[in-house]
């Protein structure tokens, strides 16, 4: 029961909250790569959610994700991490060939290999801040509404996830259909497009650190009341110890 209710509310999940970097990437590889190789991407993106849910439910349970998200390494690890991926995306060209039958058939200069697409799709999620929030707000939000053991926790995740990939391939697919209808400079604006939204983002990241850090009022700001992340920790804290019948103090990572 549990695992199928995972698998409802990952559809659901999936097409309302899917629209970040990873998201981006997905479209942009399905329509260079075609469905097979794009699903190497997706398959990369669905571990490093796995990861980052095992994680959450184990050794980061106690942990503050907002001193983590505000410190200036992890920005600058994960802004310039992701701004390398955008820059080799941007780069990218697409090559013409012609097919049987006089149709179109694209490459695309520097090709990943297949390890190297499950790799971008896993850094490129993981490296993203605010899909480690995402994923502390859902299981706050189910440890606190759901009553589950922790046995039937990690059932119903399980569930979530499977349900998250599908739907990932799901994507890959359809993407991967509007190869015949893209001309290579189409293909190669759009890499451009994506390029610039990925470096965008990894800049955004570094920048609002730099700001956060250097500016007393932003920082006052946000510290007058308790963070929302320290606040969905502290529940998801209690929530999954209560079963367990333990008590701890919450731990803070700074």
């Amino acid at each position: 029961m549990e695992f199928l209710l995972g698998i409802l509310c990952g559809v659901i999940l999936s097409w309302l909250f899917s629209f970040g970097p990873a998201f981006f990437g997905l479209i942009q590889n399905s329509i260079h790569h075609g469905f097979r190789r794009a699903t190497a991407f997706a398959v990369g993106v669905s571990l490093s959610d796995v990861v980052v849910v095992f994680l959450m439910l184990t050794v980061l349970q106690n942990v503050d994700m907002s001193s983590v998200m505000h410190n200036v390494y992890v920005a600058l690890i994960c802004g310039v991490g992701i701004s390398y991926i955008g820059i080799r995306t941007f780069r990218k060209k697409a090559i013409v060939k012609k097919g049987g039958g006089g149709s179109s058939k694209f490459s695309m200069s520097g090709t990943e290999r297949t390890w190297q697409l499950m790799l971008n799709g896993f850094l490129l999620n993981i490296l993203n801040p605010f899909i480690w929030i995402y994923w502390i707000s859902v299981i706050s939000f189910v440890s606190a509404e759901a009553d589950m053991t922790t046995a039937e926790r990690y059932i119903f995740f399980a569930g979530l996830l499977f349900a998250t990939l599908g739907c990932d391939m799901l994507k890959c697919r359809l993407a991967s259909l509007l190869q015949t209808w893209f001309t290579a400079r189409v293909l190669n604006l759009f890499n451009k497009i994506t390029g610039l939204v990925l470096i965008g983002f990894g800049v955004y990241m570094v920048v609002s650190m730099v700001l956060y850090q250097t500016n007393p009022k932003i920082r006052e700001k946000e510290q007058e009341n308790t963070p929302q992340s320290t606040k969905i920790m502290q529940s998801l804290h209690h929530h999954i110890n209560r079963d367990t019948g333990r008590h701890a103090d919450t731990i803070y990572f700074r």
